[in-house]
């Protein structure tokens, strides 16, 4: 009598384990996301969908705001404790403008909770000064700018350090 060979056949074990191990990779990449979540980028200091309804006019006033006015930062270093930030304002001329609405946010790249929202405490010559304001840890900050000068608008960023 012949002997029959029987083959085995794991074609069936290799679709049921690719189904689980995508199922298991699903739930990984949901639980990464959910403890990573996307942090809202600040830089216009607005909701998302409005700086996307918008982002041609934004563009359009940043570029005629850069032809008049220049901009600079007292400051590239923080302590811990107590700080405070300048920011001298004149026109391409150089005459110091003290009638802008200047806001000023301080923030973390990696998060918005330590977000600040600053306004200035004194404004002299073309300076606007902000603060006294408390850091409390080190790293990389963001110092977002939003500035109205009459008809003009402008948004800039500029990166500080905290050292302990």
């Amino acid at each position: 009598m012949d002997k029959v060979k029987s083959e085995r056949t794991y074609y069936p074990h290799v679709v049921v384990g690719m189904i689980i191990g995508c199922v298991i990779a699903c739930a990984i990449t949901v639980k990464i996301a959910m403890d990573h979540p996307v942090e809202m980028d600040t830089f216009y200091m607005e909701k998302y969908q409005k700086v996307e309804n918008n982002i041609n006019e934004i563009i359009e006033l940043q570029g005629k705001f850069d032809t008049q006015f220049n901009l600079a930062y007292s400051t590239e270093k923080f302590e811990m404790g107590q700080n405070s930030i300048t920011l001298k304002l004149t026109d391409k001329s150089g005459v110091a403008v003290n009638n802008a609405n200047i806001t000023m946010m301080l923030s973390r790249p990696d998060s918005n909770k330590d977000n600040k929202q600053l306004l200035p405490s004194k404004v002299e010559n073309g300076n606007y000064t902000f603060g006294p304001f408390e850091i409390n840890k080190p790293g990389r900050w963001q110092i977002l700018s939003k500035i109205n000068v009459g008809e003009f608008k402008g948004y800039h960023k500029n990166e500080a350090y905290a050292a302990q």
